[in-house]
């Protein structure tokens, strides 16, 4: 298996697609899709940023033998923009928690 699809196939299972859903919202058919996946085929330049859209990635990083680490999380790829939505979201609950619990000391 080649870097790109080794990377495709983890990205994918780290966001819990299917080889179908992928292949669908980037405009081909499953089995080609699998082929690219398997590293039996290369896939186009808009394909790879289709991929790269789809899977919440940078197309660096899908075709990158280290991909990027994430330095708080410590897994692969830069915090996307739906993921820092929801780690604000998470540290802005914990903060109104902590403000309430010190209100009630108070």
């Amino acid at each position: 298996m080649n870097i790109l699809a080794s990377n495709l196939l983890t990205r994918r299972e780290e966001k819990r697609f299917t080889q179908s859903y992928v292949a669908l919202q980037c405009g081909m058919s499953q089995p080609n899709y699998s082929a690219i996946e398997r590293g039996k085929t290369d896939p186009s330049i808009s394909q790879l940023k289709k991929f790269a859209e789809v899977l919440d990635t940078t197309v660096d990083d899908l075709i990158s033998e280290k991909p990027r680490q994430n330095p708080i999380l410590g897994h692969k790829n830069i915090l996307t923009e739906s993921d820092k939505d929801i780690y604000i979201k998470i540290l802005e609950n914990q903060l109104r928690a902590l403000m309430a619990e010190k209100q009630k000391g108070q």
